[in-house]
């Protein structure tokens, strides 16, 4: 396993989620992967091929349902591990919509 941050440095703890998302990044095609747990400072996921490399940026993109409707998502990261067929993400740019995101993301895995 390749780290840039022990997983002990966390801020905030992580709730399971079981969601589909999509890694964007500079490497090549969009990749899907599967988001496996959440917290306030990143996630993990869960992908069919190799992650992206340690300390590289990507977008995690997701879609969510409000009030009958699909709304897109999309967040800075920064990949700080990875595993043969996973990432743990760290995001690195917390805007409005972000911050209204995860607050949707953590509602869901409580309800």
């Amino acid at each position: 396993m390749k780290t840039l941050l022990e997983s002990n440095d966390r801020s905030s703890s992580r709730m399971p989620l079981d969601l589909d998302v999509t890694l964007f990044h500079h490497q090549g095609n969009p990749m899907s992967a599967r988001l496996q747990d959440i917290s306030f400072g990143g996630v993990y996921v869960a992908t069919n091929n190799s992650p992206p490399i340690v300390d590289s940026t990507v977008t995690l993109g997701l879609s969510l349902f409000e009030g009958g409707a699909e709304k897109v998502y999309s967040m800075s990261a920064v990949v700080v591990r990875t595993e043969d067929k996973g990432a743990g993400l760290m995001f690195d740019d917390y805007d409005g919509e972000t911050i209204k995101c995860l607050r949707k993301l953590y509602h869901d895995a409580l309800n």
